[in-house]
């Protein structure tokens, strides 16, 4: 086989929860009565197949993240094309025809596909031996994606879930290209992981050089490592170095709040009863902006788990 001449490039993005169209309570994951993975996956895959889609992948999506993304052909060039990976459809191109819908890899969400990363994986291998909505040859993974094209480039944009949801798919994807370096994922770091080797790590401080919000810190980092590569060739090598060099002279973020003092579930326990007894309910977002602006810390969910078990106990009323 021939190298061809201008090897095709392709980016692979994750898609987003924020659609332009209303999603109709049947096409939200969290809709389904079944519970186990195959039946879900199967009923799943029912409803999406009984309406004919109507609004290509690119006009459905929205939001900061899908703003960056959408450029990114253009900040690569030439014949660049861009793929979605859909938790809902699997992997498509942006012109594919969808139905607004609701699905994600994201854990703790009422429309997340599994609990846990062994039904993830499995639900993302299912989706790539579905027929889906594309047109027939078409990949329906990011391995068949490179398979089609070895001699070409793959670069993937990953939020967390995803990149855990597709490790086998992103692993098997690199061993397809005739120079593994053409493949490179940019996303967080996953250190000790099979996928390790194949990452452009992005962290909170390449934020105040790419800027925008955390939520679309990866595809603003994509955009910025591919468009500074000085016109070398789109590899995993030229990314990572480029990454180190931007990461290592960033200066400080000076939005980001100073860690503060995290406290014992007793503690956290005892300054909602504070709050509270002060008068009203105030909700979790509320009281953890409170504790926040003191100087002290609590992650989020632990937050309102505790929040939840505290004021649901009757501790508090």
């Amino acid at each position: 086989m021939n190298t061809p001449s201008h090897p095709p490039i392709h980016i692979v993005v994750t898609c987003t929860n924020r659609k332009r169209a209303r999603v109709p309570r049947h096409l939200q994951l969290g809709s389904l009565r079944e519970r186990r993975p195959g039946p879900r996956f199967a009923a799943w895959t029912r409803r999406l197949a009984a309406e004919e889609p109507t609004i290509a992948a690119r006009d459905l999506y929205s939001g900061e993240h899908w703003r960056i993304a959408t450029k990114l052909p253009s900040v690569v060039g030439g014949s660049a094309q861009l793929w979605v990976c859909s938790a809902g459809y699997g992997l498509v191109s942006v012109v594919t025809a969808l139905h607004p819908y609701a699905a994600t890899f994201s854990p703790g969400n009422p429309d997340s596909v599994g609990r846990n990363v062994s039904e993830l994986r499995r639900w993302w291998q299912q989706l790539a031996g579905w027929a889906g909505p594309v047109a027939a040859g078409q990949p329906r993974s990011v391995a068949d994606l490179a398979g089609q094209n070895p001699h070409g480039s793959v670069v993937a944009v990953m939020s967390q879930p995803y990149l855990r949801a597709c490790t086998d798919d992103l692993l098997e994807a690199a061993a397809r290209l005739t120079d593994p370096d053409r493949f490179a994922v940019i996303g967080p770091s996953e250190s000790g992981t099979d996928v390790e080797a194949l990452l452009v790590p992005v962290t909170a401080r390449l934020r105040p050089v790419v800027g925008g919000s955390l939520h679309a810190l990866h595809t603003r980092a994509a955009a910025y490592l591919l468009s500074n590569r000085a016109g070398a060739p789109v590899s995993r090598e030229v990314l990572q170095e480029a990454a180190r060099r931007v990461i290592a002279s960033a200066p400080v973020d000076a939005s980001r709040r100073a860690p503060g003092v995290r406290l014992s579930d007793a503690a956290v326990r005892a300054f909602i009863r504070r709050q509270v007894e002060r008068g009203g309910l105030p909700s979790a977002t509320v009281l953890l902006r409170r504790l926040r602006d003191q100087g002290m810390s609590c992650e989020q969910s632990r937050f309102k788990r505790l929040y939840d078990d505290t004021v649901g106990k009757g501790v508090v009323v």
